[in-house]
């Protein structure tokens, strides 16, 4: 949603997907106290469909528990993504809606085998087509003004699955927008992940390295040193 006033339209076509795929009634919504849950188009479409309105006490989120937990675990998943691949920060929800899927065919409840996915639709998801976001990838031009000697791949960068078709979501360098498209090709072996500044991590007080010498092995410790550690050893 680009604004919270259209939480009330989302609701109502999240009910009727959710009821229909599931041929379940939605008895129950629960929700804080944000303006956009409070008005009376949702007071009075609820009470026309007999659905019971539950609300968390203001300023407790660990009411809310399970959903704040989700919001942040969704969170810190796509910015990890776009960290990790360097992906600009624009492809935001491109990352959420990746790291959403993911979590559905992937997330194993405390206690419980089954996906989301698979409590959902009653069948084991597929993550055969899972690429790693960010990718460097190549999409097949079907333009048919196309010459003969022309370039048929355009290169683009992968940001994750379509939601309205079995395809891949790609920005497409040559077109500069988002497009899906089932015949890409992605280079995940040319994927290079960031890389941990280790000059960063010695400046830490607490970073002792390994240090080792020419062939390999630790160094010895001085008889100074070792003097040192004998007095700071308890005696029995």
């Amino acid at each position: 949603m680009k604004y919270k006033d259209k939480a009330f339209e989302k609701f109502k076509t999240f009910k009727a997907l959710a009821e229909n795929e599931s041929n379940q009634k939605i008895k129950c919504l629960r929700s804080d106290r944000g303006g956009e849950f409070t008005s009376n188009e949702f007071f009075d479409f609820c009470e026309e469909y007999g659905i019971r309105r539950e609300f968390s006490t203001a300023r407790t989120p660990q009411q809310n528990g399970v959903v704040e937990r989700m919001n942040r675990t969704i969170q810190q998943m796509a910015r990890a993504m776009l960290d990790e691949s360097g992906t600009l920060a624009t492809f935001w929800g491109e990352a959420a809606f990746a790291a959403v899927v993911i979590v559905n065919k992937t997330n194993v409840q405390v206690n419980n085998t089954q996906t989301p996915y698979e409590i959902w639709y009653g069948e084991t998801p597929s993550v055969k087509h899972f690429k790693i976001f960010g990718s460097k990838c190549y999409i097949k031009n079907n333009d048919e003004q196309l010459g003969k000697l022309e370039p048929r791949g355009d290169e683009g960068i992968l940001l994750g699955y379509s939601p309205h078709s079995k395809a891949y979501k790609c920005y497409n360098k040559r077109l500069g927008r988002i497009v899906d498209n089932i015949d890409v090709v992605v280079n995940e072996k040319g994927y290079i992940p960031r890389q941990v500044n280790h000059e960063n991590i010695e400046e830490d007080e607490d970073y002792l390295p390994n240090q080792t010498n020419d062939e390999g092995e630790e160094p010895q410790e001085t008889p100074e040193e070792q003097i040192r550690i004998e007095e700071k050893t308890p005696s029995r």
